[in-house]
């Protein structure tokens, strides 16, 4: 081991370097503090033997300027002393002293001492390399999720619809760098359109895997994953599956088991463009609060189990009757249940209220509006959970 040993005693000095020396270890040696202070910023010295009083810097002060330089290995310090008195100690300990010695230093006392530093230097260097390893390990994992979040942003709309008949905005807020809602719009013909918020329970990668997941069976697209069109043989060679039909194939692939208990909610509509109607399935999900041109704003509360919690569960659908200037809104229960300081929640009523109070402003700017509103319920505390809604007006 490389040690450093500042003691202005040359004989002290000499007979304490031959002994480390004997022992096998390299022994840099300094007259005073100060010259030692010099060499320990120069090179590395696992150890330092110093003694306490010595001219131009004592070895109190030598021994604060080291433990104020930031070094990648822990320097391991000895103090040699006459003094015993109690106060002595504990001055030099919270100096920064692991260690003391008696002057006339006994060899077998020092080795004794000598070995615990050897122990503590050795099992400092193996935690600050496991230390290293788990920053590396992290910043992989940082990197990985942050990855991971961009793929899944993907899955989101990346335009909105530019059709006469109806308008959408919406908002995601992942409290985490992955979340566990997700949404999603998109023509399932020239009449309809499909559009679904859903939310996992729990947060991270195994909810965000999930989501992921559900985002590919409800994709339009013809494939054997997709769920949301049926094939037939004739023109026009499938048929738009109703939305109880999508939750019971859901909930038949998806059953919460006793390891994860994951299971989620959803609402999944098919909005016919022509009509004005929108068909849709609430599957636990909070309600759906409807804004109409005409009248006071409501919540259309549908009850329903989550999907995995039963597995003979049959969902059923609902049907609204829409009118030009009408909107709805769908959300996920980061919303609701965002919290004040008094862990109150921002509760459905009040979303009710806050949008009912929005109906005058753009549909983008109600949403910025409500988000505004919950912002100020929490008081710029962070959100506990993911944040998303999105609204259609219809024209």
């Amino acid at each position: 081991m490389k040690i450093l040993v500042a003691e202005d005693d040359k004989v002290t000095r000499r007979l304490l370097i031959r002994t480390l020396q004997k022992w096998g270890h390299e022994v840099i040696e300094a007259e005073d503090g100060e010259q030692a202070w010099t060499l320990f910023q120069s090179h590395h010295f696992p150890l330092v033997i110093t003694d306490w009083m010595m001219p131009r810097m004592d070895g109190i002060h030598l021994v604060k300027n080291i433990r104020a330089t930031p070094t990648n290995e822990y320097v391991y310090i000895i103090m040699l002393t006459a003094r015993s008195e109690k106060n002595d100690l504990i001055a030099g300990m919270e100096a920064g002293a692991d260690d003391f010695l008696v002057k006339p230093v006994n060899n077998d006392e020092l080795r004794v001492r000598l070995r615990a530093g050897e122990r503590i230097v050795e099992l400092e260097k193996k935690l600050s390399m496991r230390n290293a390893q788990l920053e590396e390990t992290n910043k992989r994992m940082i990197r990985d999720l942050q990855a991971a979040a961009k793929i899944q942003e993907a899955l989101l709309p990346s335009t909105l619809p530019d059709n006469e008949r109806y308008q959408i905005a919406w908002h995601f807020e992942p409290c985490d760098e992955l979340a566990g809602d997700i949404l999603n719009f998109f023509h399932l013909d020239e009449t309809h359109l499909g559009l679904y918020v859903l939310d996992v329970s729990g947060h991270g990668v195994a909810a965000a895997l999930l989501a992921v997941s559900l985002s590919r069976l409800l994709s339009p697209i013809m494939d054997q994953s997709s769920i949301i069109k049926t094939r037939l043989e004739n023109p026009p060679r499938y048929a738009i599956t109703p939305p109880n039909e999508v939750a019971n194939q859901l909930n038949r692939r998806f059953q919460m088991n006793a390891e994860t208990g994951q299971y989620f909610t959803m609402i999944y509509g098919v909005l016919d463009i022509k009509d004005r109607t929108f068909e849709f399935v609430s599957a636990g999900h909070p309600p759906i609060v409807l804004v109409p041109a005409q009248g006071n704003a409501r919540q259309i509360q549908v009850p329903g189990l989550p999907i995995g919690f039963m597995e003979n569960w049959n969902y059923s659908k609902d049907r609204i009757q829409l009118n030009p200037g009408d909107r709805f809104y769908l959300y996920s229960d980061g919303i609701i249940e965002a919290r004040d300081d008094k862990e109150k929640m921002f509760t459905k009523n009040r979303l009710a209220s806050v949008l009912e109070k929005a109906r005058k402003l753009s549909l983008p700017e109600s949403i910025n509006y409500t988000l505004q509103k919950v912002k100020e319920w929490t008081n710029g505390r962070p959100i506990d959970d993911d944040i998303t809604i999105m609204g259609i007006e219809i024209k």
